[in-house]
C-alpha cells in the first residue's frame, strides 16, 4: 500500500475547492421592479393596489334609476411631494364605464353579479369624477406627504337592481399642475 503524503492531500484539497464552483446549479432568479420618475410626488405603497370595501346594501334601497347609496370614503396618499416640481395634483380614474350610465363605472362581473348598478367616484369637493376624464379639481400640494380624499357610491342604473356581487375595477393616474 502506498502511503498518502501530506503534499498529495493538500494538492487534492485545493483541486476540489477549485472544481466546486463550476458545478453550481441555477435554482431560480430574482427580478427587481420599480420606476424612476420625475413627478411632484410618489404614490404610497398602501394606495397603489387598494381594496375599498363597499359593504352590503339591500337592493330595495334603490327605489328608482339614478338613486345613490351611502358613500364609502377612501384616500390616495402621496409621499415625498416637492412643490418646486408641482404645486397641485388631481386624479384621473379610468376603467369600464357603465353601459346605461357612462358617468359611473361598471360594477358586477361574471356569474352571480349584481345587475343594474354601477360605482360613482367623487372628489373632496363633491364633484362626480367621470370615467376617463381629466379631474375637474386639483388639490394644492405641500412638501412631504399629502392625502387626497374621495368617496365611492353605488348608483342604480335601472328601476330594479338585481342582487349579487357588485365589484368594480378602476385604475388611477395622478395628474400634476
Amino acid at each position: 500500500m502506498r502511503q498518502v503524503t501530506r503534499q498529495s492531500v493538500l494538492f487534492f484539497s485545493v483541486l476540489l475547492c477549485v472544481a466546486l464552483p463550476a458545478s453550481a446549479i441555477d435554482d431560480g432568479s430574482v427580478h427587481f421592479q420599480g420606476q424612476v420618475v420625475n413627478t411632484g410626488c410618489s404614490v404610497s405603497a398602501e394606495s397603489q393596489d387598494q381594496i375599498v370595501r363597499m359593504g352590503q346594501i339591500r337592493n330595495n334601497e334603490f327605489a328608482a334609476t339614478g338613486d345613490w347609496a351611502a358613500p364609502t370614503a377612501f384616500q390616495i396618499t402621496l409621499e415625498d411631494c416637492d412643490t418646486s416640481v408641482s404645486q397641485r395634483a388631481g386624479v384621473l380614474f379610468s376603467g369600464e364605464s357603465d353601459a346605461k350610465d357612462p358617468q359611473i363605472f361598471r360594477a358586477g362581473y361574471g356569474a352571480g353579479a349584481a345587475q343594474g348598478i354601477g360605482v360613482g367616484i367623487f372628489d373632496a369637493t363633491g364633484h362626480l369624477l367621470i370615467p376617463d376624464t381629466a379631474p375637474p379639481w386639483y388639490a394644492p400640494l405641500q412638501n412631504g406627504a399629502n392625502v387626497l380624499r374621495f368617496m365611492a357610491k353605488y348608483r342604480s342604473t335601472q328601476p330594479h337592481v338585481q342582487a349579487g356581487t357588485a365589484d368594480a375595477q378602476v385604475w388611477f393616474n395622478v395628474v400634476y399642475q
